[in-house]
């Protein structure tokens, strides 16, 4: 979780495709191209690296797209049928272009949120699964000396549940309204 996304590691993890070439800079801060399939690992001028760099495409569904193999994974975060062997918390640390962010995100579905994440257009730096709910400490959960944000989180509404939580099994918020922070 210290070191950010590298593309030798990544190859070994994820399946990745890209429509069209992409610019960005290498380890010595100059300007290349990357070619179409081909993931960008973006540097900043001074060679400082950057992390997987995705965008959005030039066409209608010309977006980066980033599979995590499943068998990253263990079998049950994939296939587990008891209740909450799915359960997983994801850490992304990213930056779309507004400064650096680390977050924190409950799911049941792992495969689904790591690549609804790494679709976002921007650079990704760091990503983990960590098998169940890591403990909500006001909005913030910390994982190996690092805190991680949780996003903020839809509420339930309108009707008679408005403002509701969702739960595990254990009770632990997986979904939150903002009312109680």
């Amino acid at each position: 979780m210290a070191e950010p996304l590298r593309a030798a590691d990544f190859a070994l993890a994820f399946d990745f495709a890209r429509s069209e070439a992409v610019v960005l800079r290498d380890a010595s801060g100059a300007l290349i191209s990357a070619a179409p399939d081909v993931p960008a690992f973006d540097h900043d001028p001074a060679g400082t690296p950057l992390g997987l760099l995705t965008g959005p495409g030039e066409d209608l569904g010309g977006a980066d797209r980033v599979t995590l193999d499943p068998l990253m994974l263990p079998v049950d975060l994939v296939s587990g049928e008891a209740p909450g062997a799915r359960d997983a918390t994801v850490l992304h640390r990213f930056d779309a272009g507004a400064g650096e962010q680390r977050r924190a995100w409950y799911s049941r579905n792992a495969l689904a949120t790591v690549a609804a994440l790494l679709g976002q257009p921007g650079h990704h730096l760091e990503l983990g699964v960590v098998p169940g709910h890591l403990r909500n400490d006001n909005g913030v959960v910390r994982y190996r000396g690092a805190s991680w944000s949780l996003p903020e989180l839809i509420a339930v509404g309108p009707g008679p549940d408005a403002g509701a939580v969702l739960a595990d099994a254990d009770a632990r918020p997986v979904i939150r309204s903002g009312a109680e922070q």
